[in-house]
């Protein structure tokens, strides 16, 4: 068997959009948002997307610093012109190439394969102040306590009440959900897409699906 094999893979991250070139004000936001939700910002890998970032304004070494800093790790760059391409070759930051177009209904492919995941099954409630991560999906049999704290790769399922945090898709997988039979969340995230439940919801108390469209996060009943 070769030392090493090559093997094609898709594998989904997150994508870091801006709308200026203000370090300061870049740097307010990812602060902001580690301390929303700290457990987003663990070593997680994204892509940096420079289409509305000014060259003369800041530096791919400033950015990629403040995401270091953030608990966030660039690994690549897409929407690159000229004027970043040798910033980024020294960061070592791969070249995506420009974002491409949505496919349309007609081009999509017929079906889809799911990727398997590992799933792990936790009887019993999670109090709080704890917090349950598993690399793959999680099924709980039980609530999640205010100030607990719940993370998967994968999918979230709680039979039970959702009452703390719940994070889905930590890892970028923007396909995961989370279900819950009872809806009173502090806080849910896919794929790095978060909210913050500071009133309840009109779903409050009710049994709902969580999803993510096109970067948007989707709380419905059933």
């Amino acid at each position: 068997m070769a030392a090493v094999s090559l093997k094609a893979g898709s594998v989904p991250l997150t994508i870091l959009q801006f709308s200026t070139s203000d370090i300061s004000a870049i740097e307010s936001v990812l602060t902001q948002k580690k301390n929303e939700a700290p457990a987003l910002f663990t070593n997680l890998p994204c892509i940096l997307d420079l289409q509305a970032l000014d060259a003369d304004q800041l530096s791919i070494a400033q950015l990629t610093g403040l995401c270091r800093a953030n608990g966030l790790l660039p690994v690549a760059v897409r929407n690159c012109d000229p004027s970043w391409q040798a910033q980024c070759e020294e960061a070592g930051l791969a070249d995506l190439g420009k974002a491409s177009a949505r496919k349309t209904s007609a081009e999509a492919p017929a079906e889809a394969t799911l990727p398997s995941r590992s799933v792990k099954i936790h009887t019993g409630n999670i109090r709080s102040g704890q917090q349950l991560f598993t690399d793959g999906d999680l099924i709980i049999l039980g609530m999640v306590s205010a100030g607990a704290e719940v993370l998967a790769t994968g999918d979230i399922h709680i039979y039970g009440a959702l009452r703390g945090r719940a994070l889905a898709g930590v890892k970028g997988e923007q396909s995961a959900v989370i279900g819950c039979q009872q809806f009173d969340a502090e806080l849910v995230a896919i794929a790095g897409q978060y909210r913050l439940f500071e009133t309840p919801p009109d779903e409050h108390q009710k049994s709902v699906v969580i999803s993510l469209t096109d970067g948007n996060l989707n709380i419905a009943s059933v």
